[in-house]
């Protein structure tokens, strides 16, 4: 039922100055990059661009998109909560842990620090190796043989899975 996703690795070396103005919508795009074009500008020093596996974190951008009409407000604004994604808390379904919460995407222009969704709803970097605990909600992806069985996807009704069955009809050919 689950399979094997390439999940990309990319990201961005954020600061104060220049990163915070950024989008989800820019980030899907630092997101899939596959080459940095200067030094460190979407993964540091070798990290790799990619990885192959059953499960991963959300990117900035699946959160920055669970928002109605979000997509182009900035991930975090230093200075007012007005100017960021932290004012479409109400319509992100994502924004329901309340609690501090890894995700996928690197800070390029170091190997040891990594992004976050902050308890407020804003995105934020900080070091991978950290003394308080952070949340994960892991990701995956659903193989093409999964069909919804049941249920309407909401808290009372969640959908149900299945898998498609295929039936063969054996012909004899002689």
């Amino acid at each position: 039922m689950i399979g094997n996703t390439k999940y990309y690795l990319g990201g961005k070396n954020v600061t104060y100055n220049n990163g915070y103005a950024d989008t989800p919508l820019q980030f899907y795009s630092y997101e899939r990059k596959i080459q940095n074009t200067t030094s460190n500008e979407f993964y540091n020093g070798t990290n790799p661009n990619s990885w192959v596996g059953k499960l991963g974190l959300m990117y900035v951008s699946d959160y920055g998109y669970a928002s109605s009409n979000c997509e182009n407000k900035r991930i975090y604004d230093y200075n007012s909560s007005a100017n960021d994604i932290r004012v479409c808390n109400d319509t992100n379904w994502l924004y329901n842990i309340k609690d501090n919460e890894w995700i996928l995407p690197q800070n390029a222009g170091t190997s040891n620090r990594a992004f976050y969704v902050n308890s407020n709803g804003h995105v934020n970097y900080n070091f991978v190796v950290y003394n308080g605990q952070f949340a994960v909600r892991p990701v995956l992806y659903l193989t093409s043989s999964v069909k919804i069985t049941g249920g309407n996807g909401t808290s009372s009704s969640p959908y149900t899975l299945g898998l498609w069955s295929i039936s063969l009809d054996l012909v004899n050919l002689t």
